[in-house]
């Protein structure tokens, strides 16, 4: 999962034709940073810590970070599954690609939760149960990239806007 703030390509071009470019990239690469990480501690855990370890951050390029989920399951965590899915206006666009499920089979999905329950320490024989509950009545959305979006692009914002006044002095 990957979102971009809107503008912000344009603002960038501006500032660095009156700031240091370098500069601005290490603002940026902070901010992303901590976008991370806020999401990594946001990220609900299971035994494994598969979703956490799976949140990375890439430069694209100088001053264009992504802070990407590669777990291929974090965006059903993130906003839920059925009829409870919750997708923030921000990330509409990017939810879209998720929508109608990622594929797998039955037996799959089964398995997933099998392993998901020896994990907990609950029986397995409640993995069918707690897997056709699932299907039916969806998973709650458990959001940890958004909020962490809506921290850090604020924050990012306002350390652009001290940069800019740091070079208009």
């Amino acid at each position: 999962m990957a979102e971009t703030v809107k503008g912000l390509t344009s603002l960038l071009k501006k500032l660095e034709k009156i700031g240091d470019p370098k500069e601005i990239d290490i603002l940026t690469e902070g901010n992303a940073k901590e976008l991370q990480l806020d999401a990594v501690q946001r990220a609900p855990v299971a035994v494994s810590g598969g979703l956490q370890k799976s949140i990375y951050l890439n430069k694209i390029k100088q001053s264009h970070y992504e802070v990407v989920v590669g777990a291929d399951y974090g965006a059903y965590v993130e906003f839920g599954t059925g009829p409870q899915v919750k997708v923030p206006p921000a990330f509409a666009q990017m939810a879209q690609q998720f929508k109608g499920g990622r594929g797998g089979s039955f037996k799959d999905g089964l398995q997933s939760i099998k392993d998901w329950c020896r994990n907990k320490g609950i029986p397995e024989s409640a993995a069918y149960p707690y897997f056709m509950s699932i299907l039916k009545n969806g998973m709650r959305p458990q959001p940890f990239l958004y909020p962490a979006y809506i921290k850090w692009s604020m924050n990012y914002f306002k350390d652009l806007e001290q940069y800019f006044k740091t070079l208009t002095k």
